[in-house]
């Protein structure tokens, strides 16, 4: 059970055995039975809830008032360990927000023409939220510039001739163009835009992971002189989604 339920739980057992005065609420509650079913409820929370001190429980179960033949006293019995209880976990320090991974769109359309690639990206695509959960900032951009370029490379081979005869691809001296599994990122980038894969301004976001991703090679991070942060991270994982969305929706 987590803290915050606890709390609210305490709280409205508090408000049943108790007057707007502070005295027990002794009238609502017929007999010893009655009681007795909200001193079980207020032992489950203190047993189910962290934050509270490991002898708590051990005083609840040994408290003699809870076995005098008085619906009062059990009632101010149980009111002074609710008490207790908030006070403790109203000290403790709030959890930390759980981490959330969220889950990979899905790339089948792109990833036919290329077997299990669809599989390396959907790890990716986690391991990268994973790096940035835990600090490791330059981890996360080179998995992300991963997902983009194993994603444009898909787009380009499912309809390799449109991306051969854009403005952009690439040729050699004789005017021949290598095969796209062959193409750099950054051409990739470039006939993804010029053939409308990608949106222009999509575009200029992706070379820039692009860059970014780059720092894979050490050399190019200490030229860069990069120091990827998590503000860094939240722009890229941006880019990225808006970029694989431009592309599921080309298809």
């Amino acid at each position: 059970m987590d803290r915050t339920t606890a709390l609210s739980l305490l709280a409205a057992i508090l408000k049943d055995i108790t007057l707007s005065d502070g005295r027990a609420a002794t009238d609502a509650f017929p007999g010893l039975r009655e009681v007795d079913a909200k001193v079980r409820e207020v032992r489950h929370v203190i047993d189910g809830v962290e934050g509270l001190p490991p002898n708590m429980l051990a005083q609840f179960d040994n408290d003699s008032n809870f076995e005098t033949m008085s619906r009062r006293v059990r009632l101010e019995a149980l009111a002074a360990h609710i008490k207790s209880a908030q006070r403790f976990l109203n000290a403790a320090p709030a959890a930390p927000a759980k981490k959330q991974i969220v889950a990979p769109p899905d790339v089948s359309k792109l990833t036919t023409t290329v077997p299990l690639l669809k599989e390396s990206v959907e790890r990716r695509w986690r391991e990268a939220q994973k790096c940035v959960h835990i600090g490791c900032y330059t981890s996360g951009i080179i998995m992300m510039g991963s997902v983009l370029e194993a994603l444009l490379l898909a787009r380009a081979m499912l309809h390799p001739s449109l991306a051969y005869q854009s403005a952009k691809a690439p040729k050699d001296k004789a005017g021949k163009s290598p095969a796209i599994q062959d193409w750099t990122l950054n051409v990739l980038v470039d006939v993804a835009v010029d053939v409308g894969w990608l949106k222009s301004d999509r575009g200029k976001f992706s070379h820039a992971l692009r860059e970014s991703r780059n720092v894979v090679h050490p050399w190019v991070e200490v030229s860069m002189k990069a120091n990827f942060d998590e503000a860094t991270c939240r722009t890229s994982w941006e880019v990225l989604r808006a970029s694989v969305d431009d592309l599921i929706g080309s298809v």
